[in-house]
């Protein structure tokens, strides 16, 4: 069964505008940002945010995503557990969604990893009927991430023209 129904209300959904054109979503405008967190949660999704600001070490960025998802005490505090526990973790029926904020401070090669398992991780989920999405806030307009997931990562509809994110 899928996780949206074929007519035109469901395509307005903010929820699949994003997973449309994959798994995360961009953003530079803090509220471009809340305007969307408003969304997902009057539609009842499970909502996790994180500040990035701190995340100059891996050490760290594991603690935190463990600390924050409630990981069991055996998590490896790798990238091959953080997959493993992703793919095992519980999402509720309206869905989950990530939020990373200031993530610019996370070196590039790094950020890259990380997002790609959380959009292979919300392609495995969508496979049994639930949603998992990240959004990415960075405080640079011109902020630009490789594809993941083998998807490219967009900005959000609001910002999508450079123009957009001026200040």
């Amino acid at each position: 069964m899928g996780v949206f129904k074929n007519n035109p209300e469901e395509w307005r959904r903010l929820d699949y505008r994003i997973l449309l054109n994959g798994w995360i979503s961009l953003y530079y405008q803090q509220a471009v940002l809340k305007k969307d967190i408003d969304w997902f949660e009057k539609n009842n999704f499970e909502i996790i945010d994180f500040d990035c600001t701190n995340w100059t070490e891996i050490k760290i960025i594991h603690k935190d995503i463990s600390d924050h998802l409630g990981f069991p005490q055996y998590y490896g505090e790798s990238f091959d557990a953080l997959n493993d526990c992703l793919s095992d973790f519980d999402i509720s029926s309206s869905g989950l969604l990530i939020i990373f904020r200031h993530f610019q401070f996370v070196e590039k090669k790094v950020a890259n990893i990380l997002l790609d398992i959380f959009a292979n991780n919300s392609r495995r989920h969508i496979l049994f009927g639930e949603k998992l999405l990240t959004l990415v806030q960075v405080d640079n307009p011109d902020y630009e991430i490789e594809s993941v997931g083998s998807c490219p990562i967009s900005w959000n509809e609001s910002e999508w023209l450079n123009s957009k994110r001026d200040s």
